[in-house]
């Protein structure tokens, strides 16, 4: 019978990311799916100012992540856009009684 080795393993702590990353704004995303990662381009379209006219794009940031990561993401997201609509139904509410 052999024995079993006791093995630990010790997890190393993340640190909350300095806030004084500057804010990333951007009003457009492409997804790209590869089999065990996901990767989110992040850019801004805006009108070009020379002939010809038109949009350009450009590619702000790309964050890949696994597809468990992903899920992670989707649920966080769907959780925050739910309580911001339901903040914002309630301020709508609140001041449509007072007119």
């Amino acid at each position: 019978m052999t024995e079993k080795k006791d093995e630990t393993k010790e997890i190393e702590e993340l640190k909350e990311p300095s806030t004084s990353l500057p804010p990333l704004l951007s009003n457009a995303v492409g997804l790209r799916g590869h089999p065990g990662i996901l990767m989110l381009d992040f850019g801004f379209v805006a009108p070009s100012y020379s002939k010809p006219y038109g949009l350009e794009d450009t590619q702000v940031a790309r964050i890949c992540m696994s597809w468990d990561t992903a899920e992670l993401l989707f649920d966080s997201l769907k959780e925050a856009i739910s309580d911001y609509k339901g903040g914002f139904k309630e301020t709508k509410a609140k001041t449509s009684k007072r007119g």
